[in-house]
């Protein structure tokens, strides 16, 4: 893990305090703090501009945590993320429950977009809960993968490599162990904007 201060005001005063670089199996992830914790952890590089922050290393200090459970997690497929603090500052009500509801979904297990609207309390809000999905910013933390269409089949994933990834991450959880083809090709998935 690297990790350098930054800042970015940007709507609602979201401050970055930090920005660390995680190590993955399928390329480098990057998460960003603030002062009320985990903003995003994508596989795309931040910009924001760099500045000095009061709360530098008690956020150092949670990335650090960040990339030690993410070690564990890439080697086993299991990991417990709940002591991750998640920053929820632009989300809806709804979105907020739709996230606390994906993170409660186990490793190795799955569910559909209708039954995890039925968590979040309304069976008739699949579509609503997959839009939250497709605004995610904070992946692997909130388990987006483990969301599939109302035939079980995997459906969307913006993240780097794109089906591809999620299926990789959905092995990996089941199986604790990387499927024989990951590092075909030129030992990295592709990137990938589909959705």
């Amino acid at each position: 893990m690297t990790a350098e201060t930054r800042g970015n005001v940007g709507k609602g005063s979201i401050v970055s305090v930090a920005i660390a670089e995680h190590r993955s199996p399928i390329g480098t992830l990057w998460s960003t703090w603030t002062q009320h914790g985990l903003f995003s952890l994508s596989w795309n590089e931040p910009t924001p501009i760099p500045t000095l922050t009061s709360n530098e290393h008690a956020v150092r200090g949670q990335a650090k945590n960040l990339d030690q459970l993410l070690d564990v997690y890439f080697r086993t497929g299991t990991v417990c993320f709940d002591e991750v603090v998640i920053d929820p500052t632009g989300w809806s009500d709804f979105a907020a429950n739709v996230y606390r509801c994906c993170r409660a979904i186990e490793s190795g297990t799955t569910v559909t977009y209708k039954r995890l609207a039925m968590r979040v309390g309304n069976e008739r809000a699949s579509r609503a809960v997959g839009a939250a999905m497709s605004r995610n910013r904070v992946l692997l933390v909130i388990p987006c993968h483990r969301v599939l269409s109302g035939q079980g089949e995997l459906r969307g994933f913006s993240a780097r490599g794109g089906l591809t990834t999620k299926r990789q991450l959905l092995d990996l959880e089941r199986k604790g162990c990387w499927s024989e083809d990951l590092f075909s090709g030129e030992g990295s998935l592709p990137a990938s904007g589909s959705s």
